[in-house]
């Protein structure tokens, strides 16, 4: 699968999760400057701040819309998403989910 279908997937799968938190609103945007604790402790290493998980949510959304994605970027944003996920699934179900779709 190609970097662009595995980064509307895998935001998908992560509006999913923090939207279960309230984190996300239906747009799939940030409804808080600020994450839980629980949340910052799990993603502490791989994001400085919201602002860059609102950005990687955003680059995700304009996968999912059809925009244009350089290559890098969208290697990048899949990378990004995937150490996110990795994060914030527990692990068993994390690779459940990523199999089956």
């Amino acid at each position: 699968m190609n970097d662009i279908a595995e980064v509307m997937k895998l935001g998908l799968l992560l509006e999913r999760k923090l939207s279960e938190r309230g984190l996300v609103d239906q747009n799939g945007d940030l409804t808080s400057p600020f994450l839980p604790t629980d949340i910052e402790e799990k993603l502490d290493g791989l994001i400085e701040n919201p602002m860059e998980l609102e950005g990687i949510l955003r680059l995700a959304n304009a996968a999912r819309r059809g925009e244009a994605l350089s290559a890098p970027v969208a290697n990048a944003t899949r990378l990004m998403i995937e150490e996110i996920c990795n994060a914030l699934f527990e692990p068993d179900e994390f690779q459940k989910i990523t199999r089956i779709h």
